[in-house]
């Protein structure tokens, strides 16, 4: 077994968490209103906090997925938008960049629709559906 194929996994799951969309920690600043304040949280603070959530999800598989087919992948990144429902399972997967190979890209959208969410909270949904952006890089 070769160094690329023993480190690349682990490269390739440090890169995954720290290319994934960042979503900021910090709370919009509050418009002063003499109106009731609404209950809960808004769906932007929702998502900022399950968006950790689907990053553990995803690296958690991560290393074990890729490693036994990593001579079929060129380095580079793939794009993605996916959408989750309710119960947080994929309904939809999309392509919207690709500097890898088509093979990567391809085992991306398979990645995705077989790992387990939980489900994302039902105040972040828009119109039974969360979408999330992700970049998945090898390389």
């Amino acid at each position: 077994m070769s160094i690329r194929t023993l480190l690349l996994p682990l490269f390739a799951a440090v890169l995954l968490a720290a290319h994934a969309p960042a979503q900021s920690t910090e709370s919009p600043p509050r418009p002063k209103t003499t109106a009731k304040k609404a209950k809960g949280k808004s769906p932007a603070q929702l998502l900022a906090a399950y968006t950790p959530k689907v990053k553990a999800a995803l690296s958690a598989r991560w290393a074990a997925a890729l490693t036994p087919r990593m001579s079929e992948f060129s380095p580079g990144n793939v794009n993605v938008t996916f959408r989750l429902d309710g119960e947080g399972k994929v309904t939809d997967f999309a392509v919207s960049a690709n500097t890898s190979n088509e093979p990567f890209a391809k085992f991306c959208e398979q990645f995705v629709r077989e790992t387990k969410f939980e489900t994302p909270p039902a105040g972040a949904l828009t119109d039974g559906q969360l979408e999330i952006p992700f970049t998945f890089t090898i390389l």
